[in-house]
């Protein structure tokens, strides 16, 4: 039995208390289950350990935005410490947590040959004694010549698994998932990317209070889930506007970010507000998810030259060049956020061992590709 208890108005805007008694059904305690919407309290017992100190902000000297006049800075994911660098360990956190609470820790995803994402969960798992087992994307003699990225998940005690292409695309289906579980023993599965929920909650804590107190005009993040730049969102409050770089080509970023902040707060309305303060650059892709073209390495090498920060291709120098290209604009066309004398804060998401792709053999690469 369920007891509800409701508040319900009359015509005439006063409220009054009913108490609802339902047989037979339970609803399901997801909801109430989430963590806290306080970037500063998103640690529990289990993931504290696990999550490393917030990211350091560096004051960035890069030509565009000295030209443009505006004051960029840059949160430097890419540097932390521990197993999981860059944005993955916030997406993780609360994946880590729901694994131990099993009989027997375990964690299974999914990625493809390149995948930051499996990497850091295979890192994170070896770190604190969790079972990993991870779904690639390919054929099971693909993986005869393992990449770099799936040698390191071997090397901290992943299972491997490939599967075909069709199969892969059913990964969020029921029966497959279920078929996993009787497979595995059981494991707590974590989304590609771990593009949900608790990705997105956990995402929040890359927010600090200090971004609350004194705002920044823009925030600029790479997606691909959209998991971190819905937390991002959510934690802003509206206090700066975000921009949002899509990795995707042929996907609205916009649609992927709000999707995944009302699955958040089941609220689509509150998920309506929060999308007022953020723009989807839907063509910062580059040509495609894991493209990287001629144009794209010289603008790589020249950043690093520069400022000495290295980027990965898939994500940060994306997103990075399209900023590059709305700062080449005159102040006036560009999105108010953007303008001359903006304060401007950049994530540096991480994924620079995938930036290994590019010293892989072709003929040992044939039939693979990158992964969030």
């Amino acid at each position: 039995m369920t007891t509800l208890e409701v508040i319900l108005f009359r015509e005439d805007n006063k409220a009054f208390r009913a108490v609802i008694k339902i047989f037979g059904v339970q609803i399901a305690p997801h909801v109430a289950n989430l963590p806290p919407m306080n970037p500063s309290s998103h640690t529990s017992p289990c993931s504290s350990a696990f999550l490393p100190p917030h990211p350091s902000t560096d004051r960035v000297n890069w030509t565009p935005a000295v030209d443009a006049g505006v004051e960029f800075h840059m949160r430097r994911l890419d540097a932390v410490p521990g197993p999981a660098p860059g944005n993955k360990a916030w997406k993780l956190q609360f994946h880590v947590e729901r694994a131990q609470r099993m009989r027997h820790p375990a964690m299974l995803t999914f990625g493809g040959a390149w995948s930051n994402h499996l990497h850091a969960t295979a890192a994170t798992g070896h770190a604190l004694g969790i079972r990993t087992i991870g779904v690639v994307r390919a054929e099971a003699h693909e993986l005869k010549n393992l990449t770099p990225t799936l040698q390191d998940c071997v090397n901290w005690g992943m299972k491997l698994v490939p599967v075909s292409r069709a199969e892969y695309r059913e990964k969020h289906l029921p029966f497959f998932k279920a078929w996993l579980r009787d497979q595995f023993d059981n494991p707590w599965i974590v989304p590609e990317g771990a593009g949900d929920a608790l990705g997105t909650m956990g995402c929040q804590g890359l927010v600090s209070a200090d971004d609350l107190q004194q705002p920044w005009e823009a925030l600029i993040v790479s997606a691909g889930t959209g998991a971190t730049a819905a937390g991002l969102a959510i934690a802003l409050r509206g206090q700066s506007h975000l921009f949002v770089g899509n990795a995707l080509k042929g996907v609205d970023m916009g649609c992927l970010v709000r999707d995944c902040v009302e699955n958040a707060l089941v609220d689509g309305q509150w998920a309506s507000e929060i999308m007022e303060n953020v723009t989807a650059w839907n063509d910062a892709h580059q040509g495609g998810f894991g493209k990287v073209n001629a144009k794209l390495m010289d603008f790589m090498q020249q950043f690093q030259s520069e400022t000495g920060i290295e980027l990965d291709s898939v994500y940060t120098s994306k997103s990075l060049m399209k900023l590059q290209s709305v700062l080449s604009l005159p102040s006036a066309q560009r999105p108010s956020p953007l303008q001359t004398g903006s304060r401007i804060l950049f994530f540096h998401t991480g994924g620079i061992q995938g930036n290994r792709s590019k010293a892989f053999a072709p003929d040992k690469n044939a039939g693979y590709e990158p992964s969030s």
